[in-house]
């Protein structure tokens, strides 16, 4: 009975070894697969291979049927799972260096295909030496006897299980294998091709860009290069430039010189010219009028002689009239009908010889201001002439002197043009007497530069500008100005004493733009020198204030009753107001000083004469404390003027200063906007 039972256990243990077996030899390679395709998955970098070799690796494990345990199942498919996450971070992590290390990756998974297969080989033998190893174990209690027929029942069906399914895993890996190495090698070079194109393309654009940047470089010298050549030929042609352009001017000014003489020579033959006369050792200058006024005269003499022996007829006509007394017979009558008629010939006479008499007197008034400019011209040339600038110098290497304009007590100023700005300017000749003291010379030094720091700064299109200053030798230094090519507004009033008031208007707006703009910045600066010769104009009519010279700067900590006046003396006394000339105490000065010269300026323009002491000169206004008297401004009946025109003369010539509107509060005046409200 024994061993009845020791042979059907034997029996059973076949039995299910044969059943087991395969299983369990199934699970093992499934098991094997998954490492070994973890290991594969970390050396590759192709997307496809690693799950195909998943599916490898399932396809060993699918035909088994196992009666493990659950564990031993979901403990596969972590490990699956888990490689196959690790692949996928694997295959981000490596996707950019593919094209670097795609020959070490193809080696690294064929030798990792050839580890795994080495693996599975041993791993096999060595179930199948365990299983051999166990079964002998088992019966080994039993007895020699019993242990030899289980060995003879159950070794061989196990030993011919083991070889078959080995021999079909190794078909299978091998296909595996061969399908795996064709898949990633076709996928490998079709990626090293498009690699190897883009980066061909990469390289071609490189290259373009290279070949580009090279011609812009090259265009870049080259232009480089043009540019300093044309610099080096402006440096070498700037002296040459230079040298033409004095040359004409100079050329243009010396025609300019010959004509103005020309011009004097004509008219003084027939405005007049300067006589010398000697009287012993004295010599003195006397003017000889010339032809045209002398005709002028003639004509005007003549005109009072007959004009006087017409009087004389008519005394004698009416005194035989007065003689005949009542008694008149017919003829008598007659006589006395021929009386009235030869009495009003007399007056029709005397009225025609009034009109040429009128007629005469303004064309001797027309060549009164033209002599007066040809004594001014004539100064001007003999001026010139003496001056020790009439050589065309070209100071600062930058301003070629052309013409004289003018010259005052201590200054010439000439017209010039800038070689550098290309542009006409007004040069202001400082020269300093030799024979000055040291301490007037540095007087004189100290109040131009005090001038040229205030006026610099100054930019408004109602202002001249001053440009520049330099020195010329040890007694002589430069301003240079902005030229304006119009007269003056003395000359003006000299060649027409009267103006419309529309047109003096005008010329007053724009001098108190120009007083606003100085009391309008942080340090307020009063002209104090306002008069016609320092208002100018430029070829388009627009007026400029300019001559700073006795200009001052109100500083920040002064009062509202004004700063102290420590030049008193200076300026021009006809349109100074009464505070300027206060003796008893130190005047003290604010814009309304300016305020009643823009007053004195604007009459002047209107009537033809300045409302207080036209006739008389500075000493004599001095002398009789003129100024100081002008309480009231009077209006001649003649021209005929607003009286909007009227009223804003009286309150910019308001005699109390404290009364009197400073420029801002003026310039506010209805009578100065041409908006209408």
């Amino acid at each position: 009975m024994s061993d009845d039972m020791l042979l059907h256990f034997s029996s059973n243990s076949s039995n299910q070894s044969d059943q087991s077996l395969p299983t369990k030899i199934a699970k093992l390679e499934a098991r094997m697969v998954g490492k070994a395709s973890s290991s594969a998955a970390a050396a590759t970098t192709l997307p496809s291979s690693p799950a195909k070799f998943v599916g490898a690796a399932e396809e060993l494990a699918g035909p088994s049927t196992s009666s493990d345990s659950d564990d031993d199942q979901n403990g596969g498919e972590f490990l699956i799972q888990a490689n196959t996450q690790k692949r996928q971070k694997l295959q981000e992590n490596d996707k950019s260096n593919i094209f670097e290390h795609v020959e070490v990756v193809t080696d690294g998974r064929l030798t990792n295909l050839e580890a795994l297969e080495t693996k599975i080989t041993a791993d096999v033998n060595r179930k199948k030496n365990g299983r051999g190893r166990g079964s002998s174990g088992s019966g080994r209690g039993r007895g020699p006897r019993v242990a030899d027929q289980t060995r003879t029942q159950i070794s061989p069906p196990t030993v011919l299980a083991s070889n078959g399914q080995l021999e079909n895993a190794h078909h299978r890996e091998g296909r595996l294998k061969d399908q795996f190495r064709n898949d990633s090698c076709s996928s490998l070079e079709e990626d090293n091709a498009s690699l190897r194109a883009k980066v061909a393309a990469l390289e071609e654009d490189l290259r373009k860009s290279k070949q580009e940047f090279s011609d812009y470089q090259n265009l870049y010298r080259q232009l480089e290069k043009e540019l300093k050549d044309l610099k080096d030929h402006e440096q070498q042609m700037k002296p040459k430039r230079t040298k033409i352009i004095s040359d004409l001017l100079i050329s243009v000014s010396k025609s300019e010189r010959q004509e103005a003489r020309l011009k004097v020579r004509q008219d003084s033959l027939r405005l007049g010219n300067v006589g010398v006369i000697r009287a012993g050792t004295v010599i003195s200058e006397t003017w000889e009028e010339g032809q045209a006024l002398k005709d002028l005269n003639a004509q005007l003499r003549q005109l009072i002689e007959t004009k006087e022996a017409i009087e004389r007829q008519r005394k004698l006509l009416k005194k035989k009239q007065s003689d005949k007394g009542d008694g008149i017979d017919a003829d008598t009558g007659l006589q006395e009908d021929d009386i009235f008629i030869q009495d009003e010939i007399y007056k029709s006479r005397l009225a025609s010889i009034k009109r040429e008499e009128e007629i005469i007197m303004r064309e001797r008034d027309r060549y009164e201001l033209e002599k007066g400019r040809l004594i001014r011209e004539m100064k001007r040339i003999r001026d010139e002439d003496g001056s020790r600038f009439n050589n065309f110098q070209i100071l600062n290497h930058r301003y070629a002197l052309l013409n004289l304009l003018g010259k005052g007590g201590f200054s010439e100023v000439y017209k010039a043009f800038d070689l550098v700005e290309h542009r006409y300017v007004a040069c202001k000749l400082h020269g300093l007497n030799p024979q000055w003291s040291e301490e007037k010379k540095q007087s004189y030094i100290r109040h131009a530069i005090r001038e040229y720091n205030i006026h610099k700064t100054l930019v408004h299109h109602h202002i001249v500008r001053l440009w520049d200053i330099f020195e010329i030798d040890q007694n002589t230094f430069c301003t240079v100005l902005e030229y304006c090519s119009g007269k003056d507004l003395d000359a003006v009033l000299k060649a027409t004493p009267i103006l419309p008031e529309r047109e003096a208007r005008v010329i007053l707006v724009q001098v108190f733009q120009g007083l606003v703009y100085l009391n309008k910045r942080t340090q307020k600066i009063i002209h104090y020198d306002l008069k016609p010769g320092n208002v100018l104009f430029d070829e388009l009519g627009v007026a400029k204030v300019t001559d700073f010279g006795l200009s001052k700067i109100v500083e920040d900590d002064v009062g509202s009753q004004g700063m102290e006046l420590t030049s008193q003396g200076a300026g021009t006394y006809w349109y100074l107001p009464p505070e300027c000339f206060e003796l008893s105490k130190t005047p003290l000065i604010s814009s309304k000083v300016d305020v009643w010269s823009a007053g004195i300026l604007f009459y002047q323009m209107l009537f033809g004469r300045r409302p207080f002491g036209h006739d008389q000169t500075q000493e004599r206004i001095l002398r009789e404390d003129t100024i100081i008297k002008a309480r009231k401004v009077e209006f001649p009946s003649r021209p005929t003027v607003s009286n909007e025109a009227k009223d804003f003369i009286r309150r910019c010539l308001t005699y109390n200063q404290a009364e009197r509107p400073d420029v801002l509060t003026i310039a506010q005046d209805s009578y100065l906007t041409y908006i209408k409200k």
